[in-house]
Formats: structure tokens, C-alpha cells, sequence
């Protein structure tokens, strides 16, 4: 049993992990922004702590403040902030070098990256090949340019933390909320408005590299169990890609408006140029990776269960459609 702080615990991908944290019998504590939050955290047995995650030297973060008096073990860190080297693994240094002033455990510290750090190519690719170096076989688009020299950092911190990265590739599964509303909203509402053809943005071409929610939060909980073993160590190298399946972005997208009704065929324009906000993203999820996870399979003894996304694609469209109308409703 272990006590484990879920940085983003009401998220998509926290929400399942802290879950599955807890069925393992870990001790979980999780932040969230919003207080309307705290009492989903809490149905779920979740300690929660409500509050920003910046600093504020004014008052502590309430979440360093849990990680010193509740002596927390492990943090995990789900925030995706660009700055969060400064903002979260810093703050978590000094906690952890405290701790080693008086002779105790370092802290564990679990980074979530992701496999667009990888950059875009059908070339076979793993975990251990140099991401953001100039050595590099492939850059990572535009939308997560930051993330190799947040994992360069993490690394970097083996003396004070037992760290790790886990980077999930494109996940799909649960509500699916936020990661795949960028097609999947348009088709609906197409649908909904009748349209003759359905025209998106996306690359004809790609193949994503996929994994259910609940498998990237399982890999999780391996890691919290394989810590100390696995990281703290000059030599180790604790970054561990999951995926578990490789699928044609527009069989999905076809298969999904089928699904919804739509008895046309999909037609893919192409990912948009650009340097907005949807056009980085559209240019980021169009990422196609092809890599396996056997590292983590085999040092973290992670075990995935789910069936793939086109193979599943009845239970994930009206799965991905009745959070997406709970939604709307709550918005009304």
C-alpha cells in the first residue's frame, strides 16, 4: 500500500487511473481546480485537494502542503503543463531532498508524456531512441515541442526522486472526452444537420498508435509498484512507451460515423497548415507512430487487456456519444 498523489485526478485519464490505484489498495490523493469536482473525487475514494497548482508564494500549494504532512510516497503528474518542470517537478525536488536530509525514502515522481514526442513517421521506433535531440530520427510537431526537455529534466532528477515516464499513445476508451471530439464532434453534429457529404480534416494516411484508458492506467499502477526498482539510478533509463494497437485513423473516422448513422463515405482533406491553436493540434494528433511496448511489458510486468478501437468501434462511439451528451446537458 502506498500513498499516491494523482496530479489532475478528475481528468480522462486520472479519473481511471486513480480508480484503478484504489482497487490495487494504494492510498490515492488527487487535485482538482474546481471545487464542483471534490465530490466526484471523493465518491470514488479519492482524497481530494482543491486549489490551483501554480505556486503562490503568498500561500503554499495545497497540494505541497499534502505531500509533506500525509508523508505522500509517489506523485504523478497529469497536468501537461508546459512549465511544469518549474511548476510541479521543482517543488518536488526540494520536498524529496528534505526528506533525504533526514535519512528517509526519496519521492517517487511519475511523468505523463505522450508518443508524439516521437514525430511522425512508419519507420519502426522505441522508447530507448533520443526524442528532441538534434541526433533524433524525428522532431515532435509543433503542439508538444516542450515535452523532450521536460523528460530531459525528469531524468535528470534520479539523485533526489525515483522517477519515471509513462507515455501513453492516443487514447481512446470511456467517454473519450477532449482527446477525440476534435472528429468525432464534427461528425455527430454533421449527422445531426443532415448534411450530403462529411468532409474533415486528416490526413488520409495515418496510422495512429493506440491505447484504452484503462490499459494507459494500469501502466501506471505498474510503474507505482516497480518505482524504486526500475528508477533513482544513474545507469536506469525509466521511459516506457504504451500502445497496443496500430489502426488507419480513417477506418476509425469512417467506422464511427457509420456507427452514428451516417451511410455516406468520410472524406479526408488533409491535416491544415498553420500555427493556431486547432491547426498545431489537428497537426499533432495526425502524429503517426509505429512502436511497440515491450519495455513495459517486460520491466514494469504491464499487462493490457482491451480490445482495439476499430475491432471495438460499437462500444466506443456510443460510449464517446453519451459523455458527449451529458455534456450538453450540464452545459444547458
Amino acid at each position: 500500500m502506498v500513498k499516491v498523489l494523482v496530479i489532475g485526478a478528475a481528468g480522462y485519464i486520472g479519473l481511471h487511473l486513480s480508480q484503478q490505484l484504489r482497487r490495487a489498495n494504494h492510498i490515492v490523493y488527487g487535485t482538482t481546480r474546481s471545487a464542483s469536482k471534490q465530490a466526484l473525487l471523493q465518491a470514488n475514494e479519492i482524497i481530494p485537494i482543491v486549489g490551483p497548482i501554480e505556486v503562490d508564494h503568498h500561500q503554499p500549494a495545497a497540494w505541497l502542503e499534502a505531500i509533506k504532512t500525509e508523508n505522500i510516497e509517489v506523485v504523478i503528474d497529469l497536468a501537461s503543463l508546459p512549465n511544469t518542470a518549474k511548476v510541479i517537478l521543482e517543488p518536488v525536488i526540494r520536498l524529496s531532498k528534505e526528506r533525504q536530509s533526514a535519512h528517509l525514502p526519496k519521492i517517487g515522481f511519475i511523468y505523463c508524456s505522450g508518443m508524439w514526442v516521437h514525430g511522425s513517421s512508419l519507420n519502426l521506433t522505441s522508447d530507448l531512441v533520443p526524442v528532441g535531440t538534434k541526433t533524433s530520427p524525428f522532431q515532435p510537431p509543433d503542439f508538444v515541442r516542450w515535452r523532450p526537455e521536460i523528460e530531459h529534466q525528469v531524468l535528470a532528477s534520479y539523485e533526489h526522486l525515483n522517477a519515471a515516464i509513462i507515455r501513453p499513445s492516443v487514447v481512446y476508451g470511456g467517454t473519450g472526452r477532449g482527446t477525440w471530439d476534435i472528429y468525432f464532434s464534427q461528425i455527430f453534429q454533421d449527422i445531426q444537420n443532415n448534411k450530403a457529404s462529411i468532409s474533415l480534416p486528416a490526413d488520409p494516411d495515418c496510422v495512429l498508435a493506440l491505447v484504452h484508458v484503462d490499459d494507459v492506467a494500469s501502466a501506471f499502477v505498474a510503474a507505482v509498484g516497480k518505482l524504486e526498482l526500475v528508477s533513482g539510478h544513474k545507469d536506469s533509463y525509466p521511459v516506457f512507451d504504451v500502445s497496443t494497437s496500430h489502426e488507419s485513423l480513417a477506418l476509425i473516422l469512417q467506422r464511427f460515423a457509420t456507427e452514428m448513422g451516417y451511410k455516406g463515405k468520410v472524406e479526408l482533406t488533409g491535416v491544415p497548415e498553420g500555427n493556431g491553436m486547432l491547426e498545431l493540434r489537428l497537426q499533432a494528433f495526425n502524429t503517426s507512430v509505429n512502436i511497440g511496448s515491450t519495455r513495459a511489458k517486460t520491466m514494469l510486468g504491464w499487462t493490457p487487456t482491451m480490445i482495439g478501437m476499430a475491432a471495438g468501434i460499437q462500444i466506443y462511439a456510443k460510449s464517446w456519444l453519451g459523455g458527449f451528451l451529458e455534456q450538453q446537458h450540464l452545459a444547458k
